[in-house]
C-alpha cells in the first residue's frame, strides 16, 4: 500500500491524559545528554488557518511540559535542510521530511534522519495509524513513498487528505451519483439547469497544472493496478505507453470544449481555488468539480454563507470500469521528521504521535488526521474517513514523486494538450526524452 502527498477550532483536553498518552507512546531513549530538554525548533510550510491549527496542537503540549516551542514557517524547508546537511550546518529539530525517494534514501544514508523506531512505541504507532501510511505492501520491507527505509521509518504522519472527489451542489445536482465514470459522462447538465458537466482550474502560479495531475493520476490508477501506476512514479512505464495515453484521452473528455465550463482559456487562467466557484451560479456553470478534502473550506470561504454537508457535498471518483482497480484512492500527508536527537524534540514527536492531538486538528477542520480512531463532525471529513479506510490503496500523488524536471514537464503537458488536444502524441514523445534524462540524472 501507498499513500499520496501538502481550520479552526480547538478542544480542551485535561493536561494529564496529554501527558500520559505521549509518554505512553514513548520509545527507548538514546544519548541525548547536553541537548535541549526546554526548547524545540519547529519548520513548517504551513499559514494562515493551517498554521492556527498547529498552534491549537502545539498550545496543549507546551503548557503541560513546560517545553517551548520555536515555531518557523518556511516553504523552502527541503531546499535549506538540504543545504544544510551538504554544508554541516544546524538543523531545525523537526521539519517535514523528503517526498524524493533518493533525498529520501540520501539523508538517511547521512543519518541525517532519526527513525522512529528510537523514540516511538512503533507497535502502538502503526496499529493505531491508516495502514496504508506505515505499512509498504505485502513481502517488502521498505517503502520510500512512505518513508521507510531499511524497515525503519523516518516520516511520521500527522495528516492526510483524500484527492480524487466530485463535489456538487446539492440545490443543483438532486440525481444519483454514478458509479462509473462513462455513467457520468453520460449525465446532462442542462437536465439540472446546469450549463456545462465539469468545472476545471489550473492555474497555480509556478505549479500551475497540479490539479490536472490529480486528475488524471486518478484516472490511471484505476484504469490500472497499484504496481503499473507505481512503476510509472518511477520512470519505469514510458509516457507513450498505450495505457498512460489512455489516461490522457479519458482525462481530455473532462476538460473538453463540450464538457468544461468557460472553454479552454477560463480552465488555464483560473486559479484552482476559485475553481468551484461557478458551481454556486445562478444559472450553475457546472455540475461538478474534481479536488481533494480540503477544497471544502477554500469553497466555504470563497462562497459565504454555503454549508458542507448542506449546500454543498461530493462522491467518491466513480470506478474506470476495472473493477479490480476501484479499491485504489489516490491522497497526500503530512509529515514530520526529528532531526536532533533532543528530550525536548523527542516529547513533541511522541506527543503529535497521539490521538488528542491529532484530535484538535481534526476538531479545527480542514483535513483528515493520520490516526484512524479520530472523530469527525464535518460530515466531508467523517466520510472521507471512511473511504480512507476502507482504500485497498492508498497511492501517491504520481507528480509530487517524480523527478523535478520531470513533475514540471508532466504538469506542463497536461495544459498543452488541454490547450491543444491535437498535441497529445508529440506531447507524450517529448515526456518519453525528459523521463529518460530524469530519470538518469536522478
Amino acid at each position: 500500500m501507498h499513500f499520496a502527498k501538502l481550520n479552526p477550532r480547538a478542544i480542551a483536553l485535561g493536561l494529564g491524559t496529554l501527558l500520559l498518552t505521549a509518554c505512553s507512546l514513548g520509545g527507548s531513549s538514546g544519548n541525548t545528554a547536553g541537548a535541549s530538554s526546554t526548547d524545540v525548533t519547529v519548520w513548517t510550510a504551513w499559514g494562515g488557518a493551517e498554521l492556527k491549527a498547529y498552534r491549537d496542537v502545539l498550545a496543549p503540549f507546551e503548557a503541560s511540559t513546560g517545553i517551548k516551542v520555536h515555531l518557523t514557517t518556511n516553504r523552502d524547508s527541503n531546499n535549506q535542510i538540504a543545504n544544510g546537511i551538504a554544508a554541516g550546518t544546524d538543523l531545525p529539530d523537526i521539519a517535514p521530511g523528503p517526498t524524493d525517494p533518493v533525498q529520501l534514501k540520501s539523508w538517511v544514508s547521512k543519518t541525517a534522519l532519526k527513525p522512529l523506531e528510537s523514540f516511538l512505541d512503533m507497535s502502538a504507532y502503526t496499529s493505531g495509524t491508516y495502514p496504508a501510511l506505515t505499512t509498504p505492501p505485502a513481502g517488502q520491507s521498505d517503502d520510500p513513498y512512505i518513508g521507510v527505509i531499511g524497515g525503519k521509518h523516518y516520516l511520521m504522519m500527522v495528516k492526510t487528505q483524500v484527492k480524487g472527489l466530485f463535489w456538487y451542489n446539492k440545490k443543483v445536482f438532486t440525481g444519483t451519483a454514478p458509479t462509473t465514470f462513462d455513467q457520468m459522462l453520460a449525465i446532462n447538465p442542462s437536465q439540472y439547469g446546469a450549463q456545462k458537466l465539469f468545472c476545471a482550474a489550473f492555474e497555480s502560479g509556478t505549479a500551475s497544472g497540479w490539479p490536472a495531475s490529480d486528475q488524471i493520476d486518478n484516472i490511471i490508477m484505476r484504469q490500472n493496478d497499484a504496481t503499473f501506476y507505481t512503476n510509472w512514479i518511477q520512470g519505469k512505464v514510458k509516457f507513450s505507453d498505450p495505457q498512460i495515453k489512455l489516461g490522457y484521452q479519458t482525462f481530455l473528455k473532462e476538460v473538453s470544449s463540450a464538457n468544461v465550463y468557460g472553454g479552454t482559456n477560463t480552465v488555464l487562467s483560473t486559479n484552482f481555488q476559485k475553481g468551484g466557484d461557478p458551481l454556486f451560479k445562478t444559472p450553475a456553470g457546472c455540475l461538478f468539480l474534481e479536488q481533494a478534502t480540503f477544497i471544502s473550506g477554500i469553497i466555504t470561504q470563497t462562497n459565504p454563507g454555503v454549508k458542507a454537508g448542506t449546500d454543498f457535498d461530493y462522491f467518491a471518483h466513480p470506478s474506470m470500469g476495472v473493477t479490480a482497480d476501484d479499491g485504489n484512492v489516490n491522497g497526500f500527508y503530512d509529515n514530520f521528521s526529528m532531526y536532533n536527537d533532543t528530550p525536548a524534540a523527542r516529547k513533541l514527536m511522541q506527543y503529535m504521535a497521539t490521538a488528542p492531538a491529532q484530535q484538535i486538528w481534526a476538531n479545527d477542520g480542514g483535513t483528515l488526521g493520520a490516526i484512524k480512531s479520530l472523530t469527525y463532525t464535518d460530515p466531508v471529513f467523517k466520510r472521507a474517513a471512511d473511504i480512507a479506510n476502507g482504500a485497498k490503496n492508498l497511492l501517491v500523488t504520481a507528480g509530487d514523486f517524480m523527478p523535478s524536471d520531470m513533475q514540471a514537464a508532466f504538469w506542463k503537458s497536461l495544459l498543452d494538450v488541454t490547450n491543444n488536444p491535437g498535441s497529445l502524441d508529440s506531447v507524450l514523445q517529448h515526456l518519453d526524452a525528459v523521463q529518460k534524462a530524469a530519470y538518469t540524472t536522478s
